[in-house]
Formats: structure tokens, sequence, C-alpha cells
């Protein structure tokens, strides 16, 4: 089952909707939008892992935006991804919540640190 038939991915500049372009499958969905600057392109896929002989679901989000070249800036690549694995069934969403909060904290400087090579 697919997220939806498009993917909103908000954006500084405004946000943009993708439409659905592969899936659903019952591992994951495709979500693709290109324009005259850049594409976006969202994957949601789903798999298991195995750790110390448990089996967990394992859930990944990919966001990848590609800038096109111009006369004078070469092409350039950007691409953010989340991976949630937790035991089947299990709906505790504080870790990737927390998370998200850290991420996005006073006006993205979690991000900019992280950038900086801070840990």
């Amino acid at each position: 089952m697919a997220l939806g038939s498009s993917f909103v991915l908000g954006l500084a500049a405004g946000s943009k909707t993708l439409p659905l372009v592969n899936g659903p499958t019952d591992f994951g969905s495709e979500y693709y939008l290109r324009d005259t600057l850049k594409s976006y392109r969202v994957r949601v896929r789903h798999s298991n892992a195995v750790r110390n002989g448990v089996k967990y679901d394992r859930h990944n989000v990919e966001v990848f935006i590609t800038t096109f070249a111009t006369s004078s800036l070469p092409e350039s690549y950007h691409t953010a991804y989340m991976v949630v694995e937790l035991l089947p069934g299990d709906t505790y969403v504080e870790p990737i919540d927390a998370l998200a909060d850290w991420v996005t904290a006073s006006s993205n400087a979690n991000v900019t640190k992280l950038y900086g090579w801070e840990s």
C-alpha cells in the first residue's frame, strides 16, 4: 500500500508534490518530480532485519534532490534518509519523533553543527 498517490516534500523555497511513479509493492513505493532546475525523488521501502536472532521490521524513507548543472556550476546531489527498526506490530514512535525534533531544533542549528563535523 502506498502512502498516497503523491508525496508532499516540504522545502524552504516551497513544497513540491511528487507523484507516485513506481509501486506500491509489498515492500515500497517511489515518488518523482522533475522541473527545469532540479529533480526530486522519494523512495519508501520496507524490509526485515535480524538482530541477535530476533526479527525486526525495518522502514526506510530516502530523499534525493539533484540540482542540474548550469554554465557556472556542476550538477550536485543531496541525499537524506531515515531508518526505523522495531519489532513487528510495535508502534512506538518516540525515538524517531525525538530525532526529528532534534534535527529541526533552533532553525536547523543542529544540522549545521552536524555538517561542521560536530559529534
